[in-house]
């Protein structure tokens, strides 16, 4: 090491074969204490990086939905995994495709709809058994800091904070607002939400994936089964949309037809116990068309009757199915891990180093050399 020190770092040579290895790595033994100084130094940046993260919990849900086409009949079952992907493989005319899901779920409608989702925070065993209690709070106000959970952390902008007189005309958040129409508080919280929330679709299986990703643990459990929750009510609403308004034009005919057929045989009844002793041909025969229409509006209703009651099973028929594969899971360990984040800064600070006193400095003062010669 002496004999190092006491010697001039001789330049990398660059011959036919390259750069010169050993005389790299000379270098680097002789600035050794700078180097890891360097590393030291980043190291330090990314403790104060790593405490200033926040944690983060990912919790996801895997569900197989039903894939169901319009030319089958009687109530569906759910199908196989390979058989519903054959089926998406020969076409099929339903809007609401299992494609769709991530278009649904990253929607403003459909975010905007989960501000108002009620929270309750994590704690520990550890944390019952100091006597802290579960934060109650609402995916509006966590996101934005109103429930006091989010530390205040230093920055420089929270020093010039003060100084900077701002003038806010943001609407306040009531918790009911046209998604279109949102103000910018929540429309902020529902951009941060489409970025938290990624729903992935296997083509070949039309497995769906439902991930969240929150600063809480259980958090983020109850979010993932909110979203999962809210996403088969969405596609349950729309396939049942048109049976439903079936069914209900069904029960108005239905109960016309009805009202028709006991007008019908209370005249027919009326016209029996007036003419029960008279035998005129005219009282015979508008007894016989009171009968016949009584029975036309009695054989009216009960048509209309198995409609309403098919309509009734329609409903059920084209509810969707799903089978969670994956239910959501507390999670155990953050995704995102301090001690990898400052390993990660302390490789980047030896990278730049050895960089720098391997080749980097000695190309930069034969640079700065030619330049001052030139100049002169």
């Amino acid at each position: 090491m002496e004999e190092l020190k006491n010697t001039p770092a001789p330049a990398p040579q660059v011959d036919e074969e390259g750069i010169d290895l050993m005389d790299i790595l000379v270098r680097l033994l002789k600035h050794w204490k700078q180097i890891l100084l360097i590393v030291v130094i980043f190291a330090s940046l990314g403790v104060v990086s790593a405490l200033r993260m926040s944690r983060l919990w990912s919790v996801s849900i895997t569900l197989a939905p039903e894939h169901q086409s319009q030319s089958s009949g009687g109530l569906s079952s759910l199908s196989m995994m390979r058989r519903m992907a054959n089926l998406q493989a020969m076409g099929s005319t339903d809007a609401m495709d299992v494609t769709i899901f991530p278009d649904i779920c990253s929607s403003t409608p459909f975010l905007a709809a989960l501000l108002d989702v009620p929270l309750t925070s994590y704690v520990s065993d550890k944390g019952k058994l100091e006597g802290k209690f579960p934060v109650k709070t609402t995916v509006y106000k966590h996101m934005t800091g109103l429930d006091g959970m989010r530390k205040r952390r230093f920055s420089l902008y929270s020093l010039i904070k003060p100084l900077i007189k701002k003038r806010s005309y943001d609407r306040p958040y009531t918790g009911v607002v046209d998604p279109t129409e949102l103000p910018k508080s929540a429309a902020a919280v529902v951009k941060a939400l489409g970025r938290r929330i990624t729903v992935n679709v296997d083509k070949n299986t039309c497995v769906t994936t439902i991930r969240v990703v929150f600063d809480d643990p259980m958090m983020a459990k109850q979010l993932a089964d909110t979203v999962c929750s809210r996403l088969q009510d969405y596609v349950t609403e729309y396939r049942t949309r048109k049976a439903i308004a079936d069914y209900e034009y069904y029960v108005l005919v239905a109960d016309e037809a009805h009202a028709d057929m006991e007008k019908a045989q209370a005249a027919y009844a009326a016209s029996v116990d007036y003419d029960r002793s008279v035998i005129m041909q005219s009282a015979v025969a508008e007894k016989d068309r009171l009968r016949a229409e009584a029975n036309l509006a009695g054989q009216i209703y009960a048509s209309v009757a198995q409609q309403r009651e098919q309509a009734r099973a329609k409903i059920q028929e084209e509810k969707p199915a799903y089978a969670v594969i994956q239910p959501a899971v507390l999670p155990q360990q953050p995704m995102n891990s301090r001690k990898r984040k400052v390993l990660s800064w302390a490789f980047v600070g030896g990278l730049l180093a050895c960089g720098w006193y391997g080749l980097g400095k000695d190309y930069y003062l034969k640079v700065k050399k030619d330049i001052k010669e030139r100049m002169e």
